[in-house]
C-alpha cells in the first residue's frame, strides 16, 4: 500500500443526525438508492453499509473503495453531491476516512 493511501484511507465514513426520525425511512432509501445505482457501479468499488442507530435518530454510510483515488472520484460525482446535500431532514454530523487496520470474520 502506497504511503498516501495509509494516510488518507479508502473506507469513507458518513454520519447524519436525523432532525426527525420519522424521516429515517426515506433518508435510507435516497442513500441506498445513490449507492446501488451509482456508487456500486463505480470502478474500484469493493462495498457499502447504510446504518441505522439503534435509537432511531442517526445513520450512517460505510463505502469502501480499492484506492484514494477511486474514493476522490466518487465524492465528487454530482449525483453523490447533490444526494448528500440535500437529504431532506437530516444533518451531516461527521465525515471521516479510514483505512482498514485489521479484519475479522467473513
Amino acid at each position: 500500500m502506497r504511503q498516501q493511501d495509509a494516510r488518507q484511507g479508502t473506507v469513507l465514513i458518513h454520519i447524519w443526525e436525523l432532525l426527525d426520525p420519522g424521516d429515517g425511512a426515506a433518508v435510507m432509501n435516497d442513500l441506498a438508492q445513490m449507492l446501488t445505482e451509482v456508487v456500486a457501479a463505480e470502478p474500484g468499488f469493493v462495498s457499502a453499509r447504510v446504518l441505522g442507530g439503534d435509537d432511531g435518530d442517526s445513520i450512517a454510510t460505510l463505502v469502501e473503495m480499492r484506492t484514494t483515488e477511486d474514493r476522490d472520484r466518487v465524492e465528487q460525482l454530482p449525483i453523490v453531491r447533490e444526494t448528500l446535500a440535500h437529504l431532506h431532514g437530516a444533518m451531516n454530523l461527521a465525515v471521516k476516512r479510514y483505512h482498514e487496520r485489521e479484519a475479522f470474520g467473513a
